[in-house]
């Protein structure tokens, strides 16, 4: 099985991790991939956090590319910018392409 993220790119966390004081966003680097049997979540370790001389094994789901977190983090500031009509609007088409996307089997985001 072809790994999803490259040996020593970096990712980001797609969520907080209290038990390690970490944020959704941290940044490190996979230094190991641990591929897993057909319907199994792949697993990497993680390093480079800022906390020194500490590995960190996680599931492919809880880490996404920079690039991702960046474009969303994009989307946000504009989002901050509209006023609250425009917001509802927004959700309102939102939840329209979300069940087009399902009824068309794409699943989620």
């Amino acid at each position: 099985m072809k790994s999803k993220y490259s040996l020593f790119s970096q990712v980001a966390l797609a969520g907080d991790l209290p038990e390690y004081n970490l944020k959704r966003g941290d940044i490190a680097t996979i230094v190991e991939h641990y591929p897993m049997p057909e319907g199994e979540e792949d697993g990497y370790s993680l390093e480079g956090f800022d906390v020194p001389q500490v590995t960190l094994e996680v599931a492919a789901s809880q880490i996404i590319p920079i690039t991702q977190l960046q474009q969303e983090e994009m989307i946000l500031v504009k989002l901050r910018q509209l006023s609250e009509a425009r917001l509802l609007q927004l959700e309102d088409f939102l939840d329209f392409l979300l069940q087009k996307q399902n009824s068309e089997g794409g699943g989620l985001i």
